[in-house]
């Protein structure tokens, strides 16, 4: 059921919100209701680059088929025909209404199943799918080519696949306010509490003056304690900026995210020029 419930709120939140980026509002691409009964074109899902939000969309959408998908190889036959009968369905009569909605002359069926764009009945708990997190993602929508959009696109994509991929112990969050990973790796025996550190395609400038990827450390102060003397507040300030040699692959980023919690306090003592140990992150820059 929670398969389910994600696969409706994926593929229903986008055809139910107004793309506002331009004027006038228009609508979202609603190409991946043919996937609901189509497995074959689910790679397609992966493919888009219409806009990050939609694309964030999208990558929610085929990893709740996967999970669907996973949930299936263990019930009866009769189980899975019937969820890819409700499948069709909750296709089919999108489609109707969006038909109607449009002014199509649509004669109503048993069965019929209502929708309405301002109040579509879905669960939408999952990151990504509120109208605050589509409104983050917009504001780093600004590409200038199609090319520029399709390299965003799949950024966002590698944050996605390379975020599940980590363990809870890899203290990491992402952030789409600011498309970005924050790793505040708090462990007093090893001291690194002090750091913390920002990776995403955005944090460092390349010779021609283009965002790529890179990583910035800062430091925690503490700038407020209690009457036992114990920190309760504390400022962050970042002391040191570094950039991939290349476009880091998942398998690239996970491994930075997953070292980082470790590795963090003795990254924080590079020159500039100093290639991060295990990494291929070259320091750019260093303020103190």
């Amino acid at each position: 059921m929670d398969a389910l419930n994600r696969v409706s709120a994926s593929a229903t939140t986008p055809v139910s919100t107004w793309d506002t980026r331009f004027e006038p509002a228009d609508d979202y691409p609603r190409d991946h209701l043919d996937v609901l009964s189509n497995p074959k074109e689910r790679s397609q899902l992966l493919d888009c680059a219409h806009s990050l939000w939609y694309v964030l969309a999208m990558w929610q959408l085929h990893d709740a088929l996967a999970d669907l998908d996973q949930e299936l190889t263990t019930v009866p036959p009769p189980v899975r025909t019937a969820v890819e009968a409700e499948l069709a369905t909750e296709a089919k009569w999108l489609r109707v209404a969006l038909a109607e909605e449009e002014g199509a002359d649509v004669s109503e069926e048993p069965g019929q199943r209502l929708w309405e764009r301002d109040e579509p009945f879905v669960y939408t708990e999952d990151l990504g799918l509120k109208e605050r997190d589509r409104e983050y993602l917009d504001q780093h929508d600004d590409y200038d080519t199609d090319a520029d959009r399709q390299v965003a696109a799949d950024d966002l994509r590698m944050m996605l696949d390379a975020y599940t991929r980590c363990s809870p112990d890899a203290f990491v969050s992402i952030s789409l306010e600011g498309l970005d990973f924050f790793i505040d790796p708090f462990d007093d025996d090893s001291g690194n509490h002090d750091f913390y550190l920002e990776v995403g395609p955005k944090m460092s400038v390349n010779p021609l003056g283009l965002p790529g990827w890179g990583i910035s450390i800062g430091r925690w102060e503490v700038d407020e304690v209690d009457d036992d003397g114990e920190a309760i507040g504390a400022t962050g300030s970042t002391f040191l900026d570094a950039s991939f040699s290349d476009r880091p692959r998942t398998a690239d980023l996970t491994a930075l995210l997953e070292a980082s919690h470790s590795q963090i306090a003795s990254w924080a003592t590079a020159a500039i020029g100093d290639t991060l140990d295990g990494t291929t992150l070259v320091v750019t820059a260093r303020m103190r």
